[in-house]
């Protein structure tokens, strides 16, 4: 029952990745302007760094999303894409300030917006829920800026082991 579970899966995501290829988007793009804030410099850029079990994760697309409902689920999502496979997202409470936070696959349940997740199109058993720390270095939530960094270890559905390190990200998010 749980391969034809995951089968389904993958098929769903496949089927929509490979219907979404050609669509134009037609929403509005959030790109920060310096002219908004005048504490984010005139050549400001999103950045996200890591390493995937010690190579460096090439992101090509850096991607923010701030989400807003109740208080315990409003969050913050970082995306780096590598490429259309492979992904790292951050969630983090859209409240949380500097510190420290530690977090693994239990406390998504009593803490749901703080984690972070490795995600495997290719392979859909090689994604999961990370174990580690992130260190939010600054949140300035007037402005929409944050910056921090993270490491952990996601143990995936099919035993394997994806080792995060060296992370950091510093972005501006669209409120």
């Amino acid at each position: 029952m749980k391969k034809v579970a995951h089968l389904i899966l993958f098929f769903s995501v496949s089927i929509f990745i490979g219907s979404c290829d050609n669509e134009p988007y037609e929403g509005d793009l959030y790109f920060p302007e310096s002219n908004e804030n005048p504490n984010i410099p005139e050549d400001f850029q999103n950045t996200f760094h890591a390493q995937l079990n010690g190579q460096d994760f090439n992101e090509q697309h850096i991607y923010t999303i701030y989400t807003e409902g109740e208080a315990t689920s409003d969050f913050i999502a970082i995306t780096g894409s590598e490429n259309n496979y492979h992904s790292i997202i951050v969630y983090l409470p859209s409240t949380i300030s500097p510190g420290i936070y530690y977090f693994d696959p239990q406390s998504v349940i009593s803490v749901p917006n703080l984690n972070i997740t490795y995600s495997n199109l290719q392979n859909l058993l090689e994604s999961g829920i990370g174990d580690g720390v992130i260190y939010i270095d600054e949140h300035d939530i007037l402005n929409h800026y944050i910056k921090g960094r993270f490491e952990c270890v996601v143990n995936s559905q099919n035993g394997s082991i994806q080792n995060i390190t060296e992370g950091s990200f510093e972005v501006v998010y669209e409120h």
